[in-house]
């Protein structure tokens, strides 16, 4: 198949890669002009992806390969996805019966809408034909052909199918399922959790502490995937407890780094400047409170997270909130 991939940076430049020794004709477009040259002049090599792209894989600033593509995945920053999608749409770009595969974990500040959401909200009657691709999966392995799975969620079976078929090889596994509600909920608010596990790891805490915030952590996760149309069982699959796990624990995770930087004393701005690369958990931490305060959710874990990051409470001062909450039944 003819697939363009938005979006140069470690995951797109590895999934492109991916979906090209699969045998596909991948583009990748890269909004950046001078980066996109660079890249497809084999000059720089994409953040910590391995190796200078393939040959065969061309990179462009411009617009001409998404009319004649047959899938197009999106693999940009939570943050600037539906500035993207405005982007193409203005210049022209039809996603009118393509397939159409999310790589992006986030949830929108303003609208609270999932990426799958935001994609349809600009090229309207195309949700059917969007597919979601989430579970444990750094860009540092994948791009090494270590053993991972994922999995691949539509509300139209088909098009999990569809996607599926793109990426599966003897290293990259995918499953499919229809709840792209809950696969997109977990993949979102996972990072948040991330973020106050790197900060158990700032405080330098143990095991125990990091595995509470784990478990609680998907308890709560459940919690807002269930109360938003996602099914529970959903959240103890890849793209739940799978996806949870790796990035709370990994030396890969940006959001875990983020928040051991914050545990360690510093601030939002230093830990973010100490990373080169964007960190989804921030942003989203935004998003799960406002979502926790509109369905009247307890979330007490997102709740202390939103006031480390933005109203600068002090983490032990939140570890101390967390123990001493009222007891009650797990």
């Amino acid at each position: 198949m003819r697939i363009t991939v938005l979006g140069a940076g470690s995951w797109g430049a590895t999934l492109a890669t991916l979906l090209f020794e699969n045998g596909h004709n991948v583009t990748i477009w890269e909004i950046d002009a001078k980066r996109a040259k660079d890249l497809n002049e084999r000059k720089l090599k994409p953040f910590k992806a391995g190796d200078l792209l393939p040959e065969g894989i061309n990179v462009t600033n411009t617009f001409e390969s998404f009319n004649i593509s047959d899938a197009i995945l999106f693999v940009v920053p939570s943050d600037y996805m539906r500035a993207t999608c405005n982007l193409l749409k203005s210049n022209g770009v039809s996603l009118k019966d393509k397939l159409i595969i999310s790589a992006t974990k986030g949830i929108e500040n303003k609208t609270l809408l999932r990426m799958s959401e935001v994609i349809e909200s600009v090229f309207s009657g195309v949700y059917n034909n969007i597919a979601v691709l989430s579970g444990p999966s750094h860009a540092e392995e994948v791009c090494r052909k270590v053993p991972t799975a994922v999995t691949s969620a539509s509300a139209n079976y088909k098009v999990s199918e569809r996607c599926r078929s793109l990426f599966m090889n003897n290293f990259f596994r995918v499953y499919i399922q229809d709840d792209i509600i809950g696969v997109e909920v977990g993949a979102a608010l996972k990072n948040v959790f991330a973020i106050a596990s790197g900060i158990v790891d700032g405080l330098q805490y143990g095991d125990n502490t990091k595995a509470a915030i784990v478990s609680r952590g998907l308890k709560e996760l459940a919690k807002v995937g269930v109360a938003l149309g996602g099914k529970e069982e959903t959240f103890f699959g890849l793209s739940g407890a799978g996806d949870l796990m790796v990035t709370c624990f990994s030396k890969h995770s940006r959001n875990r780094a983020v928040g051991e930087a914050i545990g360690s004393g510093r601030t939002l701005c230093q830990a973010q400047n100490n990373i080169s690369m964007v960190v989804e958990g921030v942003k989203n931490a935004v998003s799960a409170y406002e979502i926790g305060k509109k369905l009247k959710l307890e979330l007490p874990i997102i709740n202390e997270i939103y006031k480390v990051l933005f109203e600068c409470k002090n983490p032990l001062v939140t570890v101390n909130d967390l123990m001493t909450r009222v007891p009650r039944q797990e």
